[in-house]
């Protein structure tokens, strides 16, 4: 047998479905919420006002409504039962959901803010987070969540992305100063070799020398001078 009890205070409905105090004019809404809120009026001293007339502090013209919405009160009054009902659906329970989506996109937002992007990623990547923050924040559904779990997981595999591209970027630039630091290390060999030879040559005689050589071998190379056997 299907279980037909109704939920209670606090409890979340299977269908969400119309209220009758839905279908009164806003401005009754407004009234409940000032009596409750702002004057601290019980639901029942609320109930025994909405069967009053206007001037002796009621808040519902009964006689101007229209008539499919008078049919929902033939007592002409909100129960307490009623309105109790209607604020903890249409409001406690919508504050108390908008506290948790403020709570995890706080814990989302702080948990991304963690992640360092720089460059040409951070500004599409800001982006995709401000517009996940904002869909989370707007639908706590099954659906919506994992919608917003699908775009978490995107933005994820991006920061990913960008790392990694930073990475071997970082490598590029080492090999770079690598081989410009060959560069330099042959440029001053070649230089010092230039030295040596316009030494030799302006001895004049147009021929290298063990002396020369062997000077050769030691500024240039780092060798040690060649052995003349005796």
């Amino acid at each position: 047998m299907a279980n037909t009890k109704r939920p209670r205070t606090g409890e979340r409905r299977q269908i969400n479905q119309p209220l009758k105090i839905d279908k009164l004019p806003p401005e009754i809404h407004e009234a409940v919420l000032t009596l409750r809120n702002r004057l601290g009026k019980t639901w029942e001293e609320i109930e025994a006002l909405s069967a009053a007339p206007k001037d002796k502090g009621g808040f519902v013209d009964w006689e101007n409504l229209p008539l499919p919405v008078l049919e929902l009160f033939p007592e002409k009054h909100l129960p307490h039962s009623s309105l109790h009902r209607w604020y903890d659906l249409r409001v406690t329970q919508v504050r108390r959901d908008v506290e948790q989506r403020s709570v995890i996109a706080r814990q989302l937002a702080e948990s991304f803010a963690k992640s360092v992007v720089t460059g040409q990623n951070e500004a599409v990547t800001n982006a995709a987070r401000d517009q996940l923050m904002s869909l989370l924040a707007e639908d706590l559904t099954p659906k919506g969540r994992t919608n917003a779990a699908k775009g978490l997981i995107a933005l994820a595999e991006i920061l990913q992305s960008a790392r990694a591209n930073d990475i071997k970027e970082r490598r590029v630039a080492v090999d770079v100063r690598r081989i410009k630091l060959l560069e330099d290390r042959e440029k001053q060999a070649r230089e010092r070799i230039d030295q040596a030879t316009q030494q030799a040559a302006k001895k004049g005689t147009g021929q290298f020398s063990i002396d020369d050589i062997n000077l050769l071998r030691e500024r240039t190379f780092g060798l040690p001078p060649i052995q003349v056997a005796s």
